[in-house]
């Protein structure tokens, strides 16, 4: 099924190409279809109308079938690339630890006592 559906995109993005280009610009006066035979078939506001259609129904079933495409592939994988990872031992940040971690005490630095400063006398 996956397969047929790969196909069916592959035509209506060829579709959707080939729709986009024979499309006129505005005020554009030449193009694929200004021959003799075809201009008694459409005129040119009814080949604008008709092609903008056509290029919506399009875009709508390459969006559509994308979608879909991306959901099949999606319920294939149920499995994911880190299983099979080794789970980390502790969290990350210390924001996350419950109990405090034991801390190594330093030896105290000596106190120095600055010298005793007296008035000056006179």
């Amino acid at each position: 099924m996956t397969t047929a559906l790969m196909v069916l995109q592959a035509i209506i993005s060829v579709l959707l190409i080939i729709t986009v280009l024979l499309q006129f610009g505005k005020g554009a006066e030449a193009g694929l279809m200004t021959a003799a035979g075809s201009e008694s078939i459409m005129s040119s506001s009814t080949r604008g109308n008709i092609m903008t259609k056509i290029t919506g129904v399009l875009a709508f079933l390459f969006l559509a079938n994308s979608i879909y495409l991306a959901r099949l592939q999606d319920s294939k994988f149920q499995k994911s690339i880190l299983d099979s990872e080794a789970p980390v031992s502790r969290p990350l940040n210390s924001d996350a630890t419950t109990a405090p971690a034991p801390t190594t005490t330093a030896p105290a630095a000596p106190e120095t006592t600055a010298p005793a400063t007296t008035p000056a006398t006179k």
